[in-house]
């Protein structure tokens, strides 16, 4: 059997994680075929059991499935191959399509979140397959469209009923190598304010639809913000990132909308939030004679909790310590596919993947190329000792 160190060596790792980025696999389009092609022919010379689900207009999602000695059960991984569109090519400083390694680093859309753990769970795959193992329980790697936007791929591979026999899922999202054990959830609410138009000079006449929208945010604000703390998330929070209104600034305004950023800790209760929310528009509606306010929901995630004693997170913290590397535990403030998956299941799971978190989404992101071969390193010690 091959050295793990030496085979998840950063000449492999460069080599699929610069093809991996030089697919430019950005929302909205994704076109994550073309990175399901490349996938596929990284093992062409195996037989390996796969299944692609084809979601049309060069989208599709990915499972390749190794078979365990036990049937019955499965260790999952579910990675994501879309990415973040990039908005500021110009600005730039290497090019986000090019894989530039640099100081150790490479650089490009998606090298943190999350093509760096998509290479990892290629390199265990790939460990795997070279050395003929026959894993305790089925081993499951799936590559899924669209994380970033609705989450077609999860949601496809959940309608496959291909997770449920998993004892255990692994996302390899970036978490700068650290455990991480909780996500926050994520409501994003639309909130459209109807009102009466009238001239400037004479408000009295009309129903101005942006003031409305703001006394309806900031009652909302009031009412859903709360002292409870999670020792790893902090609090639940809310932010207004969009707002339109208006016409002209001598018309009083029909129509307002404005969209909330609401991501929740372990314990919120969405629906509870959605009550809030329509318990103040019904009250300023009663009051309010031709104001109407409609509120609809654009994105319902549950915030993700796992315990610390729970016999994933102890194994994997214990292979930590056996190949002498820190770790810690950490809560992603964003989230995954998990989201997706795991309230209806109840499957262990961590998040755990290379790169820091805080580089997802940014300008000039990158990944080190050390830490995904450690990722790597962990994910095989892990397969190998279950």
């Amino acid at each position: 059997m091959n050295n793990i160190k030496q085979f998840v060596n950063e000449e492999k790792i460069e080599d699929i994680l610069k093809n991996l980025i030089k697919i430019n696999s950005t929302q909205p389009d994704g076109n994550e075929s073309d990175v399901v092609k490349y996938i596929l022919s990284i093992f062409k010379d195996y037989d390996i059991d796969y299944k692609e689900i084809n979601h049309g207009k060069n989208r599709s999602s990915l499972i390749i499935t190794i078979p365990g000695k036990e049937k019955e059960s499965s260790i999952s991984f579910l990675g994501h191959i879309d990415t973040v569109p990039v908005e500021d090519y110009d600005k730039w400083i290497y090019p986000p399509f090019d894989g530039k390694v640099k100081d150790g680093f490479m650089y490009g859309r998606g090298s943190a979140d999350m093509k760096g753990g998509v290479t990892a769970t290629i390199l265990t795959l790939l460990y795997i397959l070279e050395n003929d193992i026959t894993p305790s329980y089925n081993v499951k790697f799936c590559f899924t469209a669209d994380e970033e936007y609705r989450g077609m791929g999860v949601l496809s591979i959940k309608d496959t009923k291909a997770l449920e026999d998993s004892k255990c899922i692994i996302i390899p999202e970036p978490t700068d190598e650290k455990l991480g054990i909780a996500e926050k959830g994520a409501l994003w609410l639309g909130i459209n304010v109807e009102g009466l138009s009238a001239h400037g000079s004479r408000p009295d006449l009309g129903v101005n639809a942006i003031e409305y929208l703001y006394k309806f945010i900031e009652e909302f604000k009031e009412k859903i913000q709360r002292e409870e703390t999670h020792e790893l998330l902090g609090k639940t929070t809310i932010s207004v990132n969009e707002f339109w209104g208006g016409v002209g600034t001598n018309v009083i305004p029909t129509n307002a909308s404005a969209s909330l950023d609401i991501r929740t800790i372990p314990g919120c209760n969405h629906k509870e939030i959605l009550q809030i929310a329509k318990t103040i528009a019904d009250d300023f509606m009663k009051e309010i004679e031709k104001l109407k306010i409609n509120i609809e929901v654009k994105n319902n995630r549950p915030a993700l909790e796992v315990s610390k004693d729970n016999d994933l997170i102890k194994t994997i913290k214990e292979i930590f310590k056996t190949l002498n590397y820190d770790t810690d535990y950490k809560g992603l403030f964003f989230y995954t596919d998990g989201s997706q998956i795991i309230p209806d299941t109840d499957i262990p799971f961590i998040i755990l993947g290379p790169g820091d978190d805080k580089m997802a989404h940014q300008r000039d992101e990158k990944v080190k190329l050390s830490s995904i071969s450690k990722m790597a390193e962990v994910y095989i010690t892990y397969i190998l000792e279950i």
